[in-house]
């Protein structure tokens, strides 16, 4: 515990810490004597009596917890702990322990001191949850109450800590009612590093202190790393720096789409018809308007249906995640932003900064014949493995969950959600969205026909 701490025994003053309190059973008030330790900075811990104690010589130890203000940030971004970075050297003095007779140990960096496992991940996650941050534990608890097919955010800012300094001071006491009594203190200071994955940028390096001073006999251990590292921790949190950066996270306004008409209409412009002699000719004219779509999550496919930079794909591509870049077959890589979505018919539509890029027309006669010859472009189980094609036929339309779907014959992986599904004119006549592995069923794909694209994101083509 810290020192000078306050006693109390029924409300009343009896002293401060390290404390040989003497009192009587007949002090009881309704059968019990109620003791408290307090000191500022700290949560108070109080104990009970409710019996005439046994032994003459009752021991109790208690560990004050830092105190700290419980926030009500709204809305605020979801975090995560990286990890806990040390880069001492072994056997590296990191503090003394003082003897009575004068005797002075050295304290190396070595065996159980050394620090840097997964507890740390846990402290850190119970701490700031404890204080109202919006971590992964907290966003997991709700994954009861969402909807089924909706996949957990994922974190906008990692958090991770570098130890940079630690002192460690045992000084031997002579304290009659403690055994071999030593006086401690640790100091550790870390360099806390906050990486926005949205930008893949780190927006803040502050270092803080993490003290923890205690009274530990001979034979007890305590875990006062870890006290000094939540202490650090609470300081780091506790930061107006950090706190503006968690509550202003997404007060940037969007990149204005001057296109959209209404709430959420979109008008696209179609481009001229495709002109090829083959099917080899017909993939060359199509491959520059299929796109991989990259997130911090994963990646999908995607295909551009606007000159201007309009991209559609499946939404679980880019559901939660907190940065999304487009990648064309040249090997250009540009950030996209979501216009619109719908998670019902798992459909979204992007944007990227630009235009005159290839695109691909929308197939507005909306009814695919069954046996019609289709294929797809896009990025199958690698994202090295992108512009890979695959071909079949429109083997039937199926009803799942109130929803129309093509099926679809051809090899479909999941990294091809989000891809065109493409008539023999080059047209999109769908959106590929899934493969479902089930007893008779292996191989079957399915897609959303472009006729719901165009009801569900709002599509008014020109």
């Amino acid at each position: 515990m810290p020192d000078s701490a306050s006693v109390y025994m029924n409300g009343e003053l009896k002293g401060f810490t390290p404390l040989n309190l003497k009192y009587r059973w007949r002090d009881n008030q309704n059968g019990i004597i109620k003791f408290e330790v307090k000191k500022e900075g700290y949560k108070p811990v109080d104990f009970i009596l409710d019996s005439k104690p046994m032994d003459f010589d009752e021991r109790e130890r208690v560990v004050l917890e830092t105190d700290f203000e419980i926030l009500d940030l709204e809305n605020q971004a979801l975090i995560a702990f990286d990890r806990l970075v040390v880069d001492f050297k072994d056997e590296q003095q990191i503090g003394e322990r003082r003897e009575l007779d004068g005797f002075i140990e050295k304290i190396k960096w070595s065996g159980s001191i050394k620090v840097g496992d997964e507890t740390y991940d846990e402290k850190f996650i119970d701490i700031a949850t404890d204080m109202g941050f919006n971590t992964l534990r907290k966003e997991n608890s709700q994954l009861f109450a969402r909807e089924k097919n909706s996949r957990p955010k994922l974190p906008r800012f990692l958090i991770g800590a570098k130890l940079v300094g630690l002192n460690i001071q045992m000084q031997e006491e002579d304290v009659k009612f403690y055994f071999d009594p030593m006086k401690c203190k640790t100091t550790l200071e870390l360099e806390w590093n906050v990486l926005d994955k949205k930008t893949g940028k780190v927006v803040i390096i502050t270092k803080h202190l993490g003290v923890f001073q205690y009274r530990l006999e001979v034979y007890q251990k305590s875990d006062y790393l870890q006290k000094a590292f939540v202490n650090s921790l609470i300081s780091f949190l506790s930061s107006e720096e950090f706190q503006d950066l968690i509550k202003n996270a997404d007060s940037y306004e969007p990149e204005e789409i001057s296109e959209t008409v209404g709430m959420n209409t979109t008008k696209l412009r179609q481009s001229d018809p495709i002109d090829f002699d083959n099917f080899s000719s017909l993939i060359k004219a199509v491959n520059p308007a299929c796109v991989s779509v990259i997130t911090d999550g994963g990646f999908g496919s995607g295909a551009i249906i606007d000159e201007r930079g309009y991209i559609i794909t499946a939404f679980h591509v880019v559901e939660g995640v907190n940065k999304i870049d487009v990648k064309f077959a040249s090997g250009i890589q540009l950030p996209a932003t979501i216009v619109s979505s719908s998670s019902e018919q798992d459909l979204a539509l992007l944007k990227i900064s630009g235009n005159g890029y290839p695109s691909l027309n929308i197939d507005q006669e909306l009814d695919p014949s069954l046996g019609e010859d289709v294929f797809t472009i896009g990025t199958p189980a690698d994202i090295e493995l992108g512009q890979s094609i695959s071909r079949g036929i429109v083997s039937g339309k199926r009803k799942i969950e109130e929803q129309i779907y093509l099926q679809l014959d051809m090899a479909v992986s999941p990294g091809n959600s989000g891809g065109p599904l493409l008539n023999q004119k080059g047209e999109i006549i769908g959106v590929v969205l899934r493969k479902i592995i089930d007893a008779g069923v292996e191989g079957i794909g399915f897609a959303v026909p472009s006729k719901e694209l165009i009801e569900a994101l709002k599509l008014e083509i020109e």
